[in-house]
């Protein structure tokens, strides 16, 4: 789990695809969640139903700064 919240929180790069790698981590995190459910089948279901959910929210946050940028 270490892992993936090290990616997912490490610095994006300053490049023009900035954007779309945002949309793409937005796209699997949202299917992450779908596919788990809101609130998951047992505790580790549901600590990555949290990590997932905050980090969409970081994400989704990234993509409007990133909009508001252009």
């Amino acid at each position: 789990m270490s892992e993936i919240v090290e990616f997912y929180t490490a610095a994006m790069p300053h490049s023009p695809h900035n954007e779309s790698r945002l949309m793409e981590e937005i796209a699997f995190l949202e299917s992450r969640l779908l596919s788990i459910g809101a609130v998951g089948d047992c505790a580790y279901e549901k600590s990555l139903a949290r990590t997932y959910a905050a980090l969409l929210k970081t994400r989704r946050n990234q993509l409007s700064a990133v909009k508001k940028s252009n």
